[in-house]
């Protein structure tokens, strides 16, 4: 422990020798710098599997006001993922901690003969929110795969289980870090069962919700889950968001994939293999698209709980391609390209990049927050669409990167708790999802 420690006083004497860039707000700024002088903070919003192919008609439409107006403070573009198509748990690992799964550690869903679901002790490699940690910034992380058991970082981690094990007599052990925001965050989970007529009719026609319930209890079922654990998160992010002030706050959002490998194949009924009875297409046509207009309300409402200058970073895993002839399911559902949308003073806002992909991601947002990536990061700070001034910062950045951040891997938090019932539980969802056999 003390040799980790020793480390992360190296690499923070490297960062601050180095790597501090200290940035203004969107608009001349308003945004207090960092320790040392470093950058303003950074929201991050993740929506897992969000498509351009997707999006653009329905920015076409209108019905995504909110990525419309972020779009225009923003440069973006498609990201390409990693191809062979790979899993979320997998992709997010490498996203936050910029470097390919071999050196992470997080390849699936679940492990061994007895399928028992992967969990936070999968990491090899330090995540932005320990490397910031030994910077001395602080992270509030939300709902991100493969974080249970929650461990200690600075700042509070709530786990991916909350959504799970509601019918226990009492919360799984670390379901949160610090344990003090447990009884807290634990409140704010939602019943999918408490969901009202009205609000489920925003996703399909309210005068079939009866007969959906009827006839198609395990779709309804699905729908339900999803809304309620992202309406879950929602609320203990709002709740974080005005009780903490972290320098990085990474909200992220599951129910878009989950929604799409459910109800995407109801949209494709004029493809010739999607065999779909029209009564209950007629049902669920529209829930993918109604579940991103609800999505672009949420990225709204998160967006509204920052300055309007703050640092911000929207972006997928992957895309969402849909039901495939060859009849595969699960991640061969997915699309290679993903979105990345960046509203900060290093980039011109309104710009669209011409190229990035997956592993950029991670430099570029230590970047955001004035510090340089590793040496063994594969990626690169993405340079185009950056301002004269911020080309420059990038490039003194990519001058002075440290040889690597590996030092700082988390060290062994606590155990956590196995239940088989909440083992069985992500089972059945991942199977659901075609993720697992």
């Amino acid at each position: 422990m003390r040799m980790v420690r020793n480390l992360s006083m190296v690499l923070l004497a490297a960062v601050l020798a180095h790597g501090v860039v200290v940035l203004g707000g969107c608009g001349g700024g308003t945004e207090e710098a960092g320790p040392a002088g470093q950058t303003a903070k950074l929201l991050v919003i993740g929506i897992d599997s969000a498509d351009w192919r997707l999006l653009d008609p329905m920015l076409e439409e209108g019905r995504l006001p909110h990525l419309a107006a972020f779009m225009e403070q923003s440069a973006y573009g498609r990201m390409k993922t990693f191809y062979p198509l790979e899993k979320s748990p997998l992709l997010w690992a490498s996203i936050t901690t910029g470097v390919l799964p071999e050196v992470h550690g997080v390849s699936h869903f679940v492990k061994g003969s007895d399928q028992k679901p992967v969990n936070d002790s999968a990491w090899w490699a330090p995540a932005l929110w320990d490397i910031l940690g030994a910077a001395g910034m602080s992270t509030d992380i939300i709902g991100m795969w493969t974080t249970y058991p929650a461990r200690p970082i600075n700042g509070v981690m709530v786990s991916d289980y909350l959504p799970y094990g509601k019918g226990r007599d009492a919360p799984l052990a670390n379901l949160v870090y610090p344990d003090s925001l447990t009884e807290a965050v634990v409140s704010l989970r939602v019943d999918p069962e408490s969901l009202t007529d009205e609000f489920l009719g925003r996703f399909i026609p309210a005068d079939k919700i009866e007969t959906a319930r009827r006839d198609y209890p395990q779709r309804m079922e699905e729908l339900t889950a999803a809304l309620a654990a992202d309406m879950g998160y929602v609320a203990v992010s709002e709740y974080l968001a005005r009780h903490t002030d972290p320098d990085l706050f990474f909200f992220y959002q599951r129910g878009p994939d989950m929604i799409s490998h459910h109800f995407y194949h109801y949209m494709k009924t004029d493809e010739d293999f999607v065999r779909v009875d029209p009564a209950e297409a007629e049902i669920f046509k529209d829930v993918v698209k109604n579940y991103y207009v609800w999505s672009d309300e949420i990225m709204g409402e998160v967006l509204s709980w920052f300055p309007a200058d703050r640092q911000a970073v929207v972006l997928s895993d992957h895309g969402f391609y849909g039901p495939r002839q060859s009849g595969e399911k699960g991640t061969g559902e997915h699309s290679e390209w993903g979105i990345f949308l960046v509203r900060s003073p290093l980039y011109q806002a309104g710009v669209k990049f011409g190229h990035l992909e997956l592993l950029d991601i991670c430099p570029t947002m230590l970047a955001l927050m004035g510090l340089p990536a590793g040496k063994d990061m594969p990626g690169s700070i993405l340079a185009e669409a950056a301002t004269s001034e911020g080309a420059r910062r990038i490039a003194d950045l990519e001058r002075n990167r440290v040889d690597s951040y590996l030092p700082l891997r988390p060290a062994a938090g606590p155990e956590g708790e196995r239940d088989p019932q909440v083992d069985e539980e992500i089972r059945r969802q991942l199977r659901s999802l075609g993720y697992i056999k």
